[in-house]
């Protein structure tokens, strides 16, 4: 195979792959040629009224089945971009303060390593003084006193600073958690509008099960040349359509309110 054949080919198959589900789903209904054929013969043998009635309505029938194709195309590119929208949006709030924290969490472990040392000469200090106490070596106590005391309002200042940063780490988790939720909880606006597009999906599903079954109802009509039962057909196979692009229709404003929520969410990580 040619490397121009090769590259078509593979363009072709990535274009197939790419083409959403809901759009081919979506494909207008056509007659065959030959049922085209049939129903052209069977327009040109009814009265003027029917055969009218009969052009009209498949006009419109390819007319609606555009339609649904758009729809479906504006609600697939919406619903793909709220979906990586979403996702980035949820990493963001996961983020909030990160850094922050990480340098106040820092600023507790250094502090606990810096005095370190001084708890450790207190520690010490106090040993030797109660050591002095039980041999009752009063001059070493007293020369250990002075400096157990300076020692201890030393300590007493190094836990002080080590609990203010633990308190402005804990102060700070809590009002990150605060924050979190309160994003997490608008966000979690989307999961009712959710429900709703699953609810316009499954209407959608069960009209599409009537107008397959109406399509073969109206090419055994066309083929027996029973202009009132295809006039019929085509008039309940109309009207299923358009019953569907409600449904879309309602579906990509639920899709554009789900956008809604989440640049509402995006606004305040700002």
């Amino acid at each position: 195979m040619k490397l121009g054949s090769k590259l078509t080919a593979i363009g072709l198959a990535l274009i197939l792959a790419l083409i959403s589900p809901a759009v081919i789903a979506a494909a207008s209904f056509e007659f065959s040629a030959t049922a085209k054929t049939a129903f052209d013969k069977m327009n040109g043998a009814a009265d003027k009224s029917t055969a009218a009635k009969l052009t009209s309505h498949y006009a419109d029938l390819q007319a609606v089945q555009k339609q649904t194709i758009e729809w479906d195309t504006k609600i697939d590119k919406l619903h793909y971009q709220n979906e990586e929208a979403v996702l980035a949006t949820r990493k963001r709030i996961k983020e909030i303060d990160a850094e922050k924290l990480q340098k106040l969490d820092a600023a507790v472990v250094q502090a606990k390593k810096k005095y370190e040392p001084l708890f450790t000469l207190y520690d010490s200090l106090n040993q030797q003084l109660s050591i002095a106490k039980s041999y009752k070596n009063k001059t070493l106590a007293n020369s250990l006193k002075p400096q157990v005391e300076t020692a201890k309002a030393a300590v007493q200042i190094a836990k002080l600073d080590i609990r203010s940063k633990e308190a402005a780490l804990k102060t700070a988790k809590a009002n990150t958690a605060k924050t979190i939720k309160k994003l997490r909880d608008t966000l979690s606006d989307i999961d009712p509008i959710k429900v709703k597009i699953k609810a316009a999906k499954s209407s959608i599903s069960s009209i599409k099960k009537q107008f397959t079954t109406e399509t073969s109802l109206l090419n055994q009509a066309v083929k027996k040349m029973d202009s009132s039962a295809s006039l019929s057909s085509l008039a309940r196979m109309l009207a299923s359509v358009k019953q569907i692009n409600e449904h879309k229709q309602k579906t990509l404003t639920y899709e554009q309110q789900t956008s809604a929520i989440i640049a509402k969410v995006d606004a305040q990580l700002k």
